[in-house]
């Protein structure tokens, strides 16, 4: 285990047995007395990726970070046959992220073992990276109501219901007219506006949520998903965690190991048949598993 010119938040995974103990890194919780990582985990195909969002590279230069509520109207109004209707607007945020529509959301995983497979995805000539991030530290970071209302709960990790029902609570207070926050289930567009400007605004330092999906499909199941968001849409994810450099590391995963390291998790089930089910999944892995290798 070496660590780069980077620093001691960068470490390269040359072998198998390192990538393995990069991995579980610090996952030993000594108040539980059982191994439950505190850390989330990101695999990207290339270190020069960033983590911006899609909607961060949808709005590009342009500023009209307003197309965010017209994309998520708009999503809402033309898949009314094909979802079922959303319960709060970060459920119609999940479900429209899922599908491939620009959001202020970026993917993570609890599993350690699907960030590398993401990792180890792409050209063999380009390293690949993945991204630990300590979601309980992060969630220090919160505004003291958030802290508040898990603690209330008994846990460290929101869910899309749990973020709604307190930024109703948020918006109650701060005298909105709450008439529309009634029923969850008719998701009105003023209200994903007021509830993701109020989500923006409740402190003046930036903050990072991690919040748990719905079990839209068995893919967001099976990939262990999870979801982030930074209470600013523009903020670049990188940028503020390079400022808070004791909630994350990074491991390097060099290009000549991703074909090992990408064989080894397929044999232990980490491959696109189990984490994207069905017929596409299947092709994939089938594709993956029989192409013939470059001395063939």
């Amino acid at each position: 285990m070496t660590q780069t010119d980077e620093g001691a938040n960068e470490f390269v995974a040359d072998d198998w047995a390192t990538l393995q103990r990069l991995l579980y890194r610090d996952s030993w919780n000594e108040e539980l007395g059982r191994h439950r990582s505190p850390y989330v985990f990101r695999g990207m195909t290339d270190t020069e990726y960033t983590l911006q969002t899609s909607l961060q590279r949808f709005v590009g230069d342009s500023g009209k970070w307003d197309l965010e509520v017209h994309l998520l109207r708009n999503f809402r109004q033309y898949a009314r046959q094909e979802i079922d209707q959303p319960e709060s607007p970060f459920h119609l945020m999940a479900l429209a992220q899922h599908h491939g529509l620009p959001t202020r959301l970026l993917d993570w995983t609890y599993s350690p073992a699907v960030a590398a497979y993401f990792a180890t995805a792409g050209s063999l000539d380009a390293d690949g990276v993945v991204w630990a991030v300590d979601y309980e530290a992060a969630h220090d970071r919160l505004p003291d109501h958030f802290q508040a209302f898990l603690e209330e709960l008994g846990t460290n990790i929101f869910n899309a219901a749990m973020l709604y029902d307190l930024m109703k609570l948020v918006l109650e207070r701060t005298g909105e007219d709450d008439s529309q926050l009634a029923d969850r289930r008719t998701v009105p567009m003023l209200d994903v506006r007021d509830v993701l400007e109020e989500f923006s605004e409740q402190q003046g330092e930036d903050y990072i949520v991690f919040f748990q999906p719905p079990s839209i499909d068995q893919r967001i199941v099976n990939q262990a998903a999870l979801f982030a968001s930074m209470a600013n849409p523009r903020t670049s994810m990188d940028e503020w965690l390079e400022d808070h450099p004791d909630l994350f590391w990074k491991i390097i995963i060099p290009a000549e190991c991703k074909r090992e390291f990408r064989d080894k998790l397929d044999q232990a089930n980490i491959n696109h048949r189990t984490l994207f089910p069905g017929l596409d999944g299947i092709a994939a892995w089938l594709k993956e598993y029989y192409r013939p290798s470059a001395s063939q």
